[in-house]
C-alpha cells in the first residue's frame, strides 16, 4: 500500500494504523465467527435469538455517554494539533468524570425501574421459555454501564490517531469472552445468565487493566485528574457531544429495533438468521471502518491546519475502495450458501433473498459512511443529526408496515429506503464544504 510509505506523516500514521487494525479486526472477526456456532450449540437458535435481542437492548446504553467520547476525541485532537497538552488533559479529565457520574446515575435509575418492566412481553418471549430473564438483563446492564466509563480509553487513543490501540482493547475483550464461553460449554449446558455475564464482564476487565498502563505509564501528562475537571469544558463537550449523541442513539435504536421487531413479529428464533447474514456481510462494513477510523481524526487535523488538498486526495482513494467493496459484496452473495454451510452447518437456514438484500443494505451503509466519517471529523453534524433522527422516528412504523408485505425481506427493503436520503445528503454536504461553498445548515 502506497499509504504506508507516504512521505506525509499524517498519511503514513493512518496507513500503519490501518494495517495494524486490519490484523486485529481479522482476529476479532474470527473470534466472533467461532462464537456463533459455539453459542448456537450451547443455547439453541431460540435462546440465541433471545440473547441477540438482549444484546441489542444493552447497545442502547452505548449512546448514554451523550456523545462525550466522540466529543472528547475531536477536542483532544484539535488541542494536540495546536500543541496544547493542558487543554487536552482538561478534556480527558472532564469526559472521564462526567461519564462516571452519568453511568452511576444510569445504574441507579435502572435498579429502580427494572423490577417494573415486563421483559418477556417487551421482546416477545413466553415466560416459561427462559428463567430469570429480568435478572439476566439487569446484571448485563450494570456491567455494560461500568464498561462505558472505561471505554473512553479507546476514544483517547482515537484522538491520538492510534485507532489500532483501541482495536487491540476491543479484540482482546472479545477473545477473552470467547475463551471463557468455550470453557463454559465444557462444564454446563444452556446457561444464558452465564453467557450474559461473561460477554459483558470480559471487555470491562480489559479496559480496567488498560487504565493504569495508559494513564500511569504511557500518557501520565494527559491522565484524568479531578482537579482538571472543568464545567466550562463540559458545556463545550456536551454542545458537540449532543450532536454525536443523537447520531449514536438514532443509529443504535435502528439496529436494536430490528431485532425487537423481528422477535415480536416472527419470534426470537427468526432473529438468528437475520443476524448471521448481517455478521457475514458486515465483514465489508468492518473493513471500511478499519480504513476510515484513522482518517476521522486525520481529517480533523488536516482541516484544522487548512490542508484541503490532502482531504481531496484521500477521499478520491476512499471512493475507489467503496466501489471495490460493492463488487466484493456481489461475490459474497454468490458464495453465501457455501459459506453458511461451512460456518454453521445446517443449524440455521438463510434464504438467498435475505443475503441479497443484506448486501444491498451494507453497500448503502459503506457509501454513506465514507462521507459521514469526514463530516464527523469536522464536527459538521447538524444535517446528519436531523436526517438520522427523522429516520429513527420513521423506522418502526415504516418497517413494521414493510414486514407485513414481505416479512424480514420487507424490513430490509424498508431499511435500504430509509438510508438512501442520508447517503445523498452526505455527498452533497461534503462537496459543498470541500469547495468552500457551504452555508447555513450545510456548514453546521
Amino acid at each position: 500500500m502506497s499509504i504506508l510509505n507516504s512521505e506525509n506523516k499524517r498519511t503514513a500514521k493512518a496507513g500503519k494504523n490501518i494495517l495494524a487494525s486490519a490484523i486485529l479486526k481479522g482476529i476479532d472477526m474470527l473470534s466472533y465467527f467461532l462464537l456463533v456456532p459455539l453459542l448456537l450449540g450451547y443455547l439453541n437458535p431460540y435462546e440465541y435469538g433471545i440473547w441477540l435481542t438482549i444484546s441489542s437492548i444493552l447497545a442502547w446504553i452505548d449512546s448514554l455517554d451523550i456523545g462525550l467520547g466522540n466529543g472528547m476525541r475531536n477536542r483532544v485532537a484539535e488541542a494536540l494539533a495546536k500543541d496544547d497538552r493542558k487543554s487536552a488533559r482538561i478534556y480527558v479529565s472532564t469526559t472521564f468524570f462526567a461519564l462516571a457520574f452519568i453511568m452511576g446515575a444510569t445504574i441507579a435509575v435502572g435498579t429502580v425501574i427494572s423490577p417494573f418492566v415486563d421483559w418477556y412481553s417487551l421482546i416477545g418471549v413466553s415466560s416459561g421459555s427462559v428463567a430469570n430473564l429480568d435478572k439476566i438483563i439487569y446484571f448485563a446492564f450494570c456491567l455494560f454501564c461500568l464498561n462505558m466509563i472505561f471505554k473512553c480509553i479507546g476514544s483517547f487513543f482515537m484522538a491520538l490517531q492510534m485507532p489500532a490501540a483501541n482495536s487491540f482493547l476491543i479484540t482482546t475483550g472479545h477473545v477473552l469472552a470467547l475463551a471463557a464461553i468455550y470453557l463454559l460449554t465444557l462444564f454446563s449446558k444452556g446457561n444464558l445468565m452465564a453467557v450474559a455475564i461473561i460477554y459483558s464482564l470480559a471487555p470491562l476487565a480489559v479496559y480496567v487493566a488498560a487504565y493504569p498502563i495508559t494513564f500511569n505509564r504511557l500518557y501520565q501528562s494527559l491522565s484524568p485528574a479531578i482537579s482538571c475537571f472543568r464545567k466550562s469544558c463540559l458545556k463545550d463537550l456536551l454542545s458537540l457531544g449532543a450532536k454525536f449523541f443523537l447520531l449514536q442513539i438514532s443509529g443504535i435504536l435502528l439496529f436494536s429495533f430490528v431485532n425487537i421487531l423481528i422477535s415480536r413479529q416472527f419470534g426470537p428464533e427468526q432473529v438468528t438468521p437475520y443476524n448471521i447474514a448481517y455478521r457475514y456481510f458486515s465483514i465489508i462494513l468492518v473493513a471500511m471502518t478499519i480504513i476510515l477510523t484513522p482518517l476521522w481524526t486525520a481529517c480533523t487535523d488536516a482541516y484544522t491546519r487548512g490542508d484541503i488538498r490532502w482531504i481531496r486526495k484521500t477521499m478520491k482513494k476512499i471512493r475507489l475502495i467503496v466501489l471495490a467493496n460493492i463488487v466484493l459484496l456481489f461475490i459474497m452473495v454468490i458464495a453465501s450458501g457455501f459459506i453458511y454451510r461451512l460456518w454453521i452447518n445446517d443449524m440455521v437456514q438463510i434464504p438467498l433473498s435475505l443475503s441479497s438484500l443484506m448486501a444491498l443494505y451494507i453497500a448503502i451503509l459503506i457509501a454513506s459512511l465514507s462521507y459521514s466519517n469526514f463530516l464527523n471529523g469536522l464536527g459538521k453534524l447538524k444535517l446528519q443529526t436531523i436526517n438520522t433522527v427523522a429516520m429513527a422516528l420513521l423506522f418502526y412504523p415504516f418497517c413494521r408496515f414493510m414486514s407485513g408485505l414481505g416479512g424480514i425481506n420487507g424490513i430490509l427493503i424498508g431499511m435500504c429506503l430509509l438510508n438512501l436520503p442520508g447517503l445523498i445528503l452526505n455527498i452533497i454536504q461534503y462537496h459543498k464544504i470541500i469547495d468552500n461553498t457551504a452555508a447555513g445548515i450545510w456548514n453546521k
